[in-house]
């Protein structure tokens, strides 16, 4: 899901199910015409692999009927930036373009090596017995799209891109959406089978929706969507899963609109109990399909089944200064990148005394909850250090409140109530947050979706739930 998901995710680090997790209301509930996909495909066998989905637009014709377009849709997928030096490995047989006109440099055999690297005045190549050095961009196609092209222990369908901006070089896989699809259902939401099929539908839909709506995010860096938590975990063909790609194939070009667009699908691991609003977690316009939802009865949160339903943080106070030293000139030098994000979050620092340096926070004195947001979560933190206070808003909390120890580099949620205990002289000795979900809790709670799976839900019912308002639509419906 993207980048504040991702603050979504930058947390959801590939959440998936119980088994395998953490390694991914209010507004009334409408639905628009509901287009149907195609007709289910029979689940493979353990020994046959699902065929791959065709790589075009869904289109519905006045009769209401199904029909695919013969145009694809691709992306192209930002694999990495600032390399030095690139080894790829070609499954099949590939040719290498480059330099004016996409002219062919070299083409290799299956299991051959292509070495890249920045050079001046373009990119240096080796491959195919030959080697030379051509302007950028370079190309790796395989002359048979069934065969990949890997990078690292992970192969790749469509073709590989490379980039030469002014730092190393830029690796992109460009691919068509539903491929890339079957290389981000399981890493986002997990393997969960047969019994979480629905789950695993919605999620499609979602990152479906996800990859369209963001669709040239990234293009001041030549590519669409980062291939990690800034936008959607994706790990190309590695990992590929029947049920996942049964998924995707089920709802094979359908995506959630609202007033005739695609939504901003985002979605979290587990909500811990109620979806947020997205104009309080983030600095962001509202948006009627990311308004908080509970998720269920109080008692009996559909994501009550996570791991990470509730858990708890401490730090002691010599810890926590550390942490601090680091991370509250770190959100002042965010807030600042941005006049929305300054307008939205308020004064960021009041000095405690003229003079005072912002970057130096010196000894912790004091935390306090200043405000919660509609769902309980974290609206505003206040940090009481010897250079003032700092005001920490929404989900960049856990970015501040850093554990010092852990599989997780930011807080798990900005859900938590917090205790400070002090010594008999006043000074902090322990802080302890007891804390409620994983992640920034906008949009489809991952961990409900797959109880509701279980329960027998559908996954147009899952992203009713969780994105109310939203209309189910195919690509490039009216």
């Amino acid at each position: 899901m993207r980048s504040p998901r991702r603050i979504r995710a930058a947390l959801l680090l590939g959440v998936l199910v119980v088994a395998s997790v953490l390694g991914g209301g209010c507004a009334g509930r409408r639905r628009g015409p509901v287009v149907m996909p195609p007709p289910p495909v029979v689940a493979p066998s353990d020994e046959t692999a699902a065929p791959p989905p065709t790589p075009t637009d869904t289109r519905v014709s006045e009769t209401g009927t199904v029909r695919r377009s013969t145009e694809p849709v691709f992306l192209a997928i930002g694999l990495g930036t600032g390399k030095p030096r690139l080894e790829l490995t070609v499954e099949g047989e590939t040719e290498l373009l480059g330099g004016e006109g996409a002219r062919v440099l070299a083409r290799l055999p299956a299991g051959a090596a292509c070495v890249l690297e920045a050079g001046r005045g373009g990119v240096s190549w080796r491959g195919g017995g030959r080697n030379g050095l051509a302007a950028a961009p370079l190309l790796l196609r395989p002359v048979d799209p069934r065969h990949g092209v890997v990078w690292g222990d992970t192969p790749y369908g469509g073709e590989m891109r490379v980039l030469r901006p002014q730092s190393g070089l830029t690796l992109i896989n460009v691919v068509a959406l539903e491929e890339y699809l079957r290389g981000v259902v399981p890493w986002e939401i997990g393997r969960p089978g047969e019994p979480g099929l629905a789950a695993l539908e919605a999620q499609a839909v979602a990152a479906r929706t996800y990859s369209l709506a963001h669709r040239g995010d990234r293009s001041n860096l030549g590519f669409d969507l980062w291939a990690d938590v800034q936008d959607q975990v994706y790990h190309g063909r590695r990992g590929n899963d029947r049920w996942c790609d049964l998924a995707v194939a089920n709802t094979h070009g359908l995506v959630l609109r609202h007033e005739g667009r695609e939504i901003e699908a985002y979605y979290c691991s587990t909500c811990g109990g109620r979806t947020s609003d997205v104009r309080e977690v983030w600095p962001r316009e509202a948006r009627p399909y990311l308004v908080s939802v509970q998720d269920g009865p109080p008692d009996a949160a559909w994501c009550r089944g996570s791991p990470l339903f509730r858990w708890e943080k401490s730090w002691s106070a010599a810890d926590l200064e550390r942490v601090l030293k680091r991370t509250l000139p770190e959100y002042l030098q965010w807030l600042s990148a941005s006049p929305t994000r300054r307008d939205w979050a308020g004064e960021g620092f009041s000095p405690a005394r003229a003079g005072v340096d912002a970057r130096r926070p010196g000894r912790l004195r004091g935390l306090e909850i200043a405000e919660r947001t509609s769902c309980g979560r974290i609206a505003r933190l206040d940090i009481r250090t010897d250079a003032g206070v700092y005001r920490i808003r929404g989900d960049r909390v856990r970015w501040v409140l850093v554990p010092v120890e852990g599989r997780f580099s930011i807080l798990e949620s900005a859900g938590f109530d917090l205790s400070v205990e002090s010594g008999s002289d006043g000074a902090l000795r322990r802080i302890t947050v007891a804390g409620r979900g994983f992640g920034h809790g906008v949009g489809l709670c991952q961990h409900g979706a797959l109880a509701m799976a279980r329960a027998g839900h559908g996954f147009r019912e899952i992203l009713t739930h969780y994105y109310p308002g939203a209309r189910l639509e195919a690509i490039g419906a009216p």
